[in-house]
């Protein structure tokens, strides 16, 4: 093979983007989105998140194209505002990555205790013993080649995304635009507290702004991962190909995200997926589908917080 043909190609950039940004938030927003917007202000909240992304992704892109030679995002902080915001870019980033692995760590062997209890409530023993050894096992991976493990990780995203796809399935058909349009901006809901029928623990959500603004503030952790593609810049195998891989991935993201948090609210009120366990997906889809629906979606969480874990080491 010649050596221009070595490298990650462009199905293993978008998998980068896709598998950095699916871990386990996509299963947990929806329950956090209802418990402080109402369905209006959850689309009016990613209107205005993938507008912002949006141009975050077109800044990826044309940074790629227009400075190929620099190697990922601490070189582009570098070129532009000098040594210090390079070495701070750099370094945050670093940070960012290997705290994240706690994170990955208590979210898979959580999801694991619905199998297995003894792994609940995801930071015993046994979950400190089987998650160290599940690390090492992915930095092994990534040390033999990143190439082989960038190829595992777009099979990794190709499962979640179809794992996740069964689930918009079921949403869209049992869809009832009734129960979504019920209480659409949260009027009914907030009117209801301010009278004090909703109990003494319930609070008002606020108005329109407010339930946006909770809403962005939530969404922007499910984008983290979204400059997968420019930090292996270095590792493409076309650079070219590192801004259109960002701009894809993201949106193959929002239309797993919007579907995935908005679509619930016409199967529940988001009222009712407020109160859900966390994450909600699991328990919304194990009333859609009883008797698998919650083991499907556990597997589901663990494979997406792998291939997640995977991406950032």
């Amino acid at each position: 093979m010649s050596e221009k043909a070595k490298g990650i190609g462009l199905f293993g950039l978008i998998g980068m983007v896709v598998s950095s940004c699916i871990g386990s938030g996509v299963f947990a927003i929806t329950g956090q989105l209802a418990g402080v917007a109402s369905p209006g202000a959850v689309l009016v909240a990613w209107a205005v998140v993938g507008i912002g992304f949006a141009a975050l992704a077109l800044s990826l892109n044309n940074l790629g194209a227009k400075k190929p030679e620099l190697k990922g995002i601490f070189q582009y902080a570098e070129e532009g505002f000098g040594p210090l915001a390079g070495f701070v870019s750099g370094w945050g980033y670093w940070l960012s990555a290997w705290l994240g692995n706690i994170a990955f760590a208590t979210m898979m062997m959580s999801t694991l205790g619905y199998f297995f209890p003894t792994f609940l409530p995801g930071n015993t023993l046994p979950c400190v013993i089987v998650a160290s050894l599940f690390m090492w096992a992915l930095t092994f991976l990534v040390i033999r080649g990143v190439e082989s493990a960038s190829f595992l990780n777009a099979i990794v995203m190709v499962a979640k995304v179809a794992s996740l796809g069964i689930f918009l399935v079921f949403a869209i058909f049992m869809f009832n635009a009734g129960i979504f349009t019920a209480d659409f901006w949260g009027n009914v809901y907030n009117n209801a507290v301010a009278a004090g029928e909703m109990g003494a623990d319930a609070a008002s959500m606020g108005g329109l702004f407010e339930q946006v603004m909770n809403c962005m503030i939530i969404m922007m952790w499910v984008f983290i991962g979204i400059e997968g593609a420019a930090v292996m810049s270095s590792r493409a195998r076309n650079k070219q190909e590192v801004g259109k891989a960002t701009v894809i991935g993201l949106i193959c993201l929002l239309l797993i995200y919007i579907g995935c948090s908005v679509l619930p609210y016409g199967y529940m009120s988001y009222t009712e997926i407020a109160q859900l366990d966390y994450p909600a997906m699991l328990y919304v889809f194990d009333s859609m589908a009883p008797g698998w629906g919650g083991a499907f979606i556990s597997i589901a969480i663990i494979v997406g917080v792998a291939g997640a874990w995977l991406s950032f080491t």
